[in-house]
């Protein structure tokens, strides 16, 4: 079964709208969603087995009772009908740091994807980038669905899919993942080229081109446009709200024009990852 890691903080109210982005997700891709929430037992010279035990058990209760609000938002707001309550949940609730047991489970699972919310504060979003940027992710596929802060749910009906048309390994997947959510969610894919240059480029003989137009053909619900100039950022910006783009895909790797663009988004809290959630593709190393 396909898994979904949901990791959280306790008492931060911008989980919630990512708790609903996770549910959505788990339930159209058939997910099991995990739960996961880190805390230290701070312990003396005193500590007992029976303290140390009563500690953890405090943790835990205050992890469910965080996920009880997640599930009353839910249930009151989205969902509609009985195969919305249809939803595998696996909670982990452990003692350690949290970047560390997100890490662990992305090595040892096959963990499709990773939803992360983005706040207002610069050192929480400092952990979540550390997140985004760790190279654990460059040995599978682990995908990640950045929630922009303030972001509300919406369903997802356009998908703007951000391209610099390079040769990537395995794009053909990622083009092929990209399409099988729009399936999902039953979706309008509108394929940007972007390009920092101030000229358009001659792309139409690259493979990634050809593979684009392919998948325009089997639906002409899909669109191509190309963006280029050094203010690209403001481009794809205002082009995502033209479309009404409720996500953006990337592919990310080492290289890649939009690793930046994805940084700055971030930490400035002013680009594009503010404006819709943001599902990040690593390119997986062969």
């Amino acid at each position: 079964m396909r898994k979904i890691l949901f990791p959280f903080e306790l008492d931060n109210p911008i989980y919630g709208e990512a708790y609903i982005y996770g549910i959505k997700f788990a339930r159209k891709i058939n997910a099991e969603l995990i739960l996961l929430n880190a805390f230290l037992v701070e312990v003396g010279n005193d500590i007992t087995a029976e303290k140390y035990g009563k500690l953890k058990r405090d943790n835990w209760f205050k992890a469910y009772n965080e996920i009880s609000m997640f599930n009353r938002y839910y249930l009151e707001d989205h969902a509609n009908t009985e195969t919305d309550l249809k939803i595998k949940f696996n909670h982990r609730f452990v003692n350690g740091f949290l970047m560390d047991e997100i890490k662990e489970i992305a090595r040892e699972e096959e963990v499709d994807l990773i939803v992360l919310p983005i706040s207002d504060n610069r050192e929480f979003n400092n952990r979540q980038l550390k997140i985004i940027r760790d190279n654990v992710f460059e040995k599978n596929r682990t995908s990640l669905l950045v929630v922009p802060y303030g972001c509300k749910f919406k369903p997802v009906r356009n998908i703007v899919f951000a391209t610099d048309l390079k040769k990537l390994n395995n794009y053909q997947q990622y083009l092929q993942d990209v399409v099988n959510y729009a399936h999902l969610f039953d979706s309008n894919i509108h394929f940007v080229h972007i390009s920092s240059k101030e000229k358009e480029e001659d792309w139409d003989s690259s493979n990634t081109y050809r593979m684009v137009m392919q998948a325009i053909e089997k639906n002409n619900r899909h669109t191509f446009k190309s963006l280029h100039g050094k203010k690209i950022i403001d481009s794809v910006n205002q082009y995502v709200e033209e479309c009404e783009a409720d996500l953006l895909v990337v592919v990310k790797h080492q290289h890649y024009f939009l690793e930046s663009l994805l940084h700055e988004s971030i930490s400035n809290e002013i680009s594009l990852n503010s404006k819709v959630p943001v599902l990040v593709m690593r390119e997986k190393r062969i």
